[in-house]
């Protein structure tokens, strides 16, 4: 048997004190021996680091003195992690402990990869394999066969250090890095895929607050910085009255939610508006160095993956989820 590559297991942790024993409990029973742990610190006001030193010595802490968001804490461990594979983690997420080893062997399959397990609410309800687009609901009608999903989810995900490197995530990004990282991703032909035999479970926003205003900020400015960094011109202007009109829905749901989500929708839109100037020369980079040449191609691969994902729920309603139930069940997390 060939020797295991070393693991890197990257967690960014903010004021997460409450997640943190079963998100490290789990990392520390993986049967994937080779592996180190790294927690990012971004600035918790709680009592997470002593915690953690107290708790898990064998932990590396990166301690900082400012929040600058998890692309910032990734891209910051990935550099001093010492393992060929990197693993992203939240720190809301539970791991069985067959995961490192099995999303290690999908990844070791074809290393210009991105590895997405089956993600799970903490209830055990499917949550997705990474996630598609919803691309004006186009597939409804275009039924391309979808095999992986569009970009990955970084609450966890495996991924080769050096594809980490040679594409870090956007640092312009405080929070909701993954679309644009994925999409770029998809532009050098990096592919992403999901591993169907193991799990995580996922409080999802925890920390953030699932559908609170701050989490509607980012995830708009998100929204808008993504398109306008990875589409060409052309297709950027051809696309525009269709992205105003998903902005127009997005509006009126934020106004029927109240003054403090639509003054977020607003800011985040705002927040668009002053990232431009440092958006345009990274724009042109991208651009430039994209190995897929056509946006039509990115299109179809945006159009299967939304029927990858219906497929999948399908398949995991039938089949699927009988694999994961017994294991749920011993899980046991409240």
């Amino acid at each position: 048997m060939s020797e295991q590559k070393k693991v890197s297991a990257i967690v960014v942790n903010w004021n997460g004190m409450k997640f943190l024993p079963v998100c490290l409990d789990s990392i520390f029973k993986q049967s994937y021996k080779n592996l180190e742990v790294i927690v990012v610190d971004c600035a918790s006001k709680d009592k997470s680091v002593p915690f953690i030193k107290s708790n898990y010595p064998l932990t590396k802490v990166i301690e900082l003195k400012q929040d600058f968001g998890p692309p910032y804490a990734i891209n910051l461990a990935a550099r001093e992690a010492q393992g060929d594979y990197i693993l992203i983690l939240n720190n809301d997420v539970y791991l069985p402990e067959d995961l490192v080893c099995k999303t290690v062997n999908e990844l070791r399959r074809d290393e210009y990869s991105v590895i997405n397990p089956i993600q799970l609410k903490m209830d055990g309800n499917l949550v997705g394999a990474g996630y598609s687009i919803p691309f004006f609901k186009v597939n409804t009608w275009i039924r391309l066969k979808g095999e992986s999903p569009f970009y990955p989810c970084t609450a966890c995900c495996l991924v080769t250090r050096k594809i980490l490197m040679e594409t870090p995530l956007n640092e312009r990004f405080f929070i909701y890095e993954d679309l644009e990282w994925g999409w770029r991703l998809k532009l050098k032909k990096v592919k992403c895929r999901f591993a169907i035999d193991t799990y995580f479970l996922h409080e999802n926003a925890g920390t953030i607050g699932f559908r609170s205003p701050k989490q509607v900020r980012y995830a708009t400015f998100s929204y808008l910085s993504t398109r306008y960094i990875c589409l060409k011109k052309l297709t950027l202007l051809a696309f525009s009255p269709l992205f105003l009109l998903s902005m127009a829905k997005y509006f009126s749901r934020s106004w029927m939610r109240g003054p403090e989500t639509m003054k977020a929708f607003l800011g985040g839109i705002s927040d668009f508006l002053k990232k431009l100037p440092e958006h345009k020369p990274y724009r042109s980079a991208i651009q430039t160095e994209r190995r897929v040449k056509s946006d039509l191609e990115i299109i179809k691969e945006i159009i299967a993956s939304k029927n990858f994902e219906v497929e999948l729920r399908k398949n995991w309603q039938k089949e699927h989820h009988r694999v994961f139930e017994e294991r749920l069940k011993k899980a046991c997390i409240s």
